[in-house]
């Protein structure tokens, strides 16, 4: 059993409000991680669906994605989007259609390894690139512009009149029947004011494990029976239960965003924040800090202070 517990929501919803103003978030324009302001839309439109095409499991157990570069050191996400920065600064070209359609996995090492940090899968990730260059070029003249175009600013579409997120899905990135690489993508076309959609109510929260972690262990989503067995137990779900499982933190997530009034780009940046830097997975938690401590199930009983449900073999997220 699987239900959403509606005084977390609105009791989520109402820190998030109070707390808005003060909790932190991405900062779009960070020249560690994202283009300056002054290029052009198609290599800025490029640049963003390329890295969040290969953002997707860059740690795995007892093999962290880190390494440290001569401004600093990176983890994760951060060492992904950094070395993406870094390529854009070099090898601009790098972000074309017919570049990517030619990327072999020697190019994935030579772009995203650094000293020991090896980036898990260079197969998939090749594969990956390879299949959006090829269709960007056979579907949009190898163009990003020429794709946002045909999503007539809309999210969602029907019949002929698709939306962004219709049209990323012949993309293998982009595939996810929870969509969250596309509503992470549709959040960062957003915020830099490259997609502007006449249907925001469509968006959505682009759910992954800090994002469902969070969930769990609030008692935001409360799962009962095997499944919880499963996620306490952090052994493998199957695909079924991950895409319903996410589906249904989704669902929560929206629900706090519209009784709340807040942005779902702004509250994903604040949660997926909040999970790596508060309601951590594999350090002890940082509960004293936490904005939900007052209403947080794990917090009153440790029985809940999951990690979050385990489904490692996949590129959705």
């Amino acid at each position: 059993m699987v239900r959403i517990n509606l005084d977390t929501v609105y009791s989520m919803a109402y820190e998030l409000r109070r707390e808005l103003d003060k909790l932190e978030k991405i900062d779009i324009y960070d020249q560690k991680y994202f283009p300056p302001r002054d290029i052009d839309i198609e290599l800025t439109g490029t640049y963003f669906l390329v890295l969040v095409a290969i953002d997707h499991r860059l740690s795995r157990p007892g093999k962290p994605y880190e390494a440290c570069l001569d401004d600093g050191c990176y983890h994760g996400a951060d060492l992904l989007w950094r070395l993406g920065r870094i390529i854009l600064d070099q090898e601009p070209g790098f972000y074309t259609a017919d570049k990517l359609s030619r990327i072999t996995v020697d190019d994935i090492r030579k772009y995203f390894n650094r000293g020991d940090a090896r980036v898990p899968d260079p197969e998939i990730r090749a594969y990956l690139l390879r299949d959006l260059g090829l269709k960007l070029k056979k579907l949009y003249d190898g163009s990003f512009s020429a794709l946002l175009k045909a999503s007539g600013n809309r999210i969602r579409g029907s019949g002929t009149n698709p939306g962004l997120v219709d049209l990323l899905r012949v993309f293998r990135a982009y595939e996810d029947p929870v969509e969250k690489k596309s509503f992470l993508l549709i959040k960062f076309l957003r915020a830099r004011g490259l997609f502007d959609p006449v249907d925001p109510d469509n968006m959505e929260v682009p759910v992954d494990n800090h994002l469902a972690r969070i969930a769990y262990r609030t008692g935001l989503v409360e799962v009962r029976g095997r499944l919880w067995e499963m996620i306490k137990g952090f052994r493998v779900v199957g695909y079924s239960d991950d895409v319903f499982l996410r589906f249904m933190v989704r669902y929560a997530y929206s629900l706090v965003a519209g009784h709340g009034g807040i942005d779902k780009g702004v509250m994903d940046d604040i949660l997926w924040i909040h999970g790596r830097k508060i309601c951590l997975r594999d350090e002890e938690p940082k509960c004293r800090s936490c904005p939900f401590n007052g209403f947080c199930r794990a917090y009153r009983d440790r029985e809940y202070m999951v990690k979050e449900h385990n489904y490692y073999n996949t590129w959705y997220y």
